[in-house]
């Protein structure tokens, strides 16, 4: 099957490096539209955990590693290392822990890489390894690249990657031919040295891919892996502007709600043919706006008052600059769920119809701020003179 028609979901995907876990590092990344959390526990159990915690909502990303457990920010409700089964609640230490877990996922750790996937049909999708990876000499990680542009695009990226080893400038020298490992792995071979990169694709949503990478090969000293990195960097950063730039425009198209296929990555797939090079041009001398959705280059502590139209209730509320949005909302007899008031937690998330947020919470994401359609009605307030909700 052509890996541009594949299902997404239907296999494993590496989500970092196993390294990116030292230091009881808790890292945060996303699969097929779900926000996801990798950490180690002291023992050595890798785990991958959906990002919420299931009393309040708050990202465990941003909680605390307790060597066994991960620890929520908000209420401190710990979670153990394996199931995922809260053990303590700091409010009742003398009470049994209640009967709440946190969702996990699949996690295995193979070539440098902590892996994932989404379990169709209550059975795990078989794991095949990445041959070129497995014996392999030495190998240097590379730097792990966003591209706001789906999976498929990216794939056919790779066709014309071009890199030279020996110059390690940013033009290319010498011909390269791109080889697909796997649906979602491609090997990238310098034909007149033999060098070798292998590329891995995580699609993290409909429209947007995380990249990672491995040279192969005899790297001699540290300077010269530093180089190297460096090198497939410009190449890579060139790879991501060119795509971004032509996919801005495009439809975003949306995961399916549920996988019910599934393939496995056989042997079938393994450099049969090279990848077609599809050229990426280079975009020069645009300059693109600078998004005001989450209030960009206003300053947080100018409260200025502005106007609320609530679209369902047909209401108008004016919000004074002394006030939050919330507090006259309540002033208005509307009723909006709250939890920690802080920002923090999510529960009092809105959608915005209308007008331009301006975000104070902790709880969306950047790209969620600086799409400007949802915001948290207990900090944030307006960057334009009125908004309107869906309330």
């Amino acid at each position: 099957m052509d890996a541009s028609n594949r299902v997404a979901g239907s296999g494993w995907f590496p989500l970092c490096g196993v390294d990116a876990l030292d230091d009881r590092a808790i890292y945060r990344t996303e699969l097929l539209g779900h926000d996801l959390v990798a950490w180690r526990a002291d023992d050595g159990t890798v785990n991958v955990w959906e990002n919420r915690c299931p009393h309040r909502g708050v990202r465990l990303s941003i909680g605390q590693h307790r060597g066994d457990a991960l620890q929520c920010q908000y209420h401190g409700w710990q979670f153990g290392s394996g199931g995922g089964a809260c053990r303590f609640v700091p409010a009742h230490p003398a009470a049994a822990a209640p009967k709440v877990d946190v969702r996990t996922w699949p996690a295995k750790v193979r070539h440098g890489f902590v892996w994932s996937c989404v379990v169709a049909h209550g059975e795990l999708p078989p794991f095949e390894p990445v041959a070129d990876l497995d014996g392999a000499g030495d190998r240097l990680g590379l730097r792990t690249v966003a591209i706001d542009a789906g999976r498929a695009a990216v794939m056919r990226a790779l066709g014309g990657y071009r890199f030279d080893p020996a110059g390690l400038d940013t033009t290319p020298a010498g011909e390269c031919a791109a080889f697909e490992l796997t649906p979602d792995a491609v090997l990238v071979e310098h034909l007149e040295s033999g060098a070798q990169v292998v590329f891995l694709v995580q699609p993290a949503r409909a429209d947007r891919t995380y990249l990672h990478g491995v040279a192969l090969g005899d790297i001699a000293a540290d300077g010269d892996a530093l180089a190297m990195r460096r090198h497939h960097q410009q190449r890579l950063n060139r790879l991501r502007d060119a795509l971004e730039a032509r996919s801005a425009a495009a439809p975003k198209p949306s995961f399916p709600a549920s996988v019910t296929v599934q393939y496995g990555m056989g042997a079938a797939y393994r450099r049969e043919s090279p990848l077609p090079a599809t050229p990426v041009f280079e975009a020069k001398g645009e300059t693109w706006p600078v998004s005001t959705a989450a209030g960009a280059g206003t300053d947080a502590t100018d409260d200025r008052a502005f106007r609320v139209h609530l679209a369902r209730s047909g209401l108008t509320v004016e919000v004074a600059a002394d006030a939050s949005l919330l507090h006259a909302l309540r002033e208005q007899g509307i009723d909006v769920p709250t939890s920690c008031e802080q920002g923090v937690c999510g529960t009092c998330r809105t959608r915005v119809l209308d007008g331009v947020p301006q975000h104070r919470d902790g709880f969306l994401t950047p790209d969620e701020q600086r799409a400007g359609d949802c915001m948290m009605v207990c900090v944030s307030r307006a960057a334009t003179g009125t908004l309107t909700l869906d309330l």
